[in-house]
């Protein structure tokens, strides 16, 4: 597969990562966790809560991998209002990431800290979580089921290798099917070249699209 387009390149993380910090009292834990949907970022935010059930707050923010500029959500659980989960949140978006829930549970040390400094509490805690994420890479796709005959099967393969492009799987029987996934820029360029290169022969047909990972 060559080069996945700037435009349709996804940033997102593998392995969770933890991390901790404190300001005068307080303690803030922060995990970092992969979390494609908003179902999977709530069952992680409900785990942490299990986890430091007797933490005083535990905030949050999400940001989908589907949708990463439209589709995001936070809680600052109790916490002045924009110091919390909008910082979490600044701390994903920061590193360009996507797909991504980041819990900080606070036990209270005493000492209120004033919404700046505690702003920047929790922005750090996230950061560092973050940090301690390992990366992953994968691409905003459309998708397609091919259906061909075998002597179209070496030219569509090479095509294939041509573009930023993946395939998912293959049935063989009567015809060959295969599920692709391709750079979501290059979507419409790459219909139109097995058209042309098969004269038509292969039926096309759009599925929904979906980021990759790799």
């Amino acid at each position: 597969m060559i080069e996945i387009p700037d435009e349709d390149l996804l940033l997102t993380i593998g392995t969770a990562g933890r991390a901790q910090t404190r300001v005068k009292g307080s303690r803030f834990i922060a995990v970092a966790v992969s979390a494609p949907g908003r179902g999977e970022a709530g069952k992680i935010v409900l785990g942490e809560e299990k986890k430091y059930h007797d933490a005083t707050h535990h905030c949050w923010a999400w940001r989908s991998i589907a949708e990463p500029g439209k589709s995001f959500a936070w809680d600052d659980d109790g916490e002045p209002a924009g110091t919390a989960g909008t910082p979490i949140l600044q701390a994903i978006e920061g590193r360009s990431l996507a797909g991504v829930v980041v819990v900080v549970s606070r036990y209270f040390g005493g000492t209120k800290l004033g919404t700046g400094p505690l702003a920047r509490a929790y922005s750090e805690a996230a950061a560092l979580a973050l940090a301690a994420a390992a990366p992953r890479k994968g691409m905003s796709a459309a998708r397609f089921d091919l259906s061909l005959d075998y002597t179209h099967l070496g030219p569509v393969s090479h095509l294939l290798d041509c573009f930023p492009c993946r395939v998912i799987s293959r049935e063989f029987g009567a015809r060959v099917g295969l599920n692709i996934a391709v750079a979501a820029s290059r979507a419409d360029s790459l219909r139109t070249a097995v058209t042309e290169l098969t004269a038509g022969q292969v039926l096309i047909v759009r599925q929904e699209p979906g980021p990759v990972l790799f």
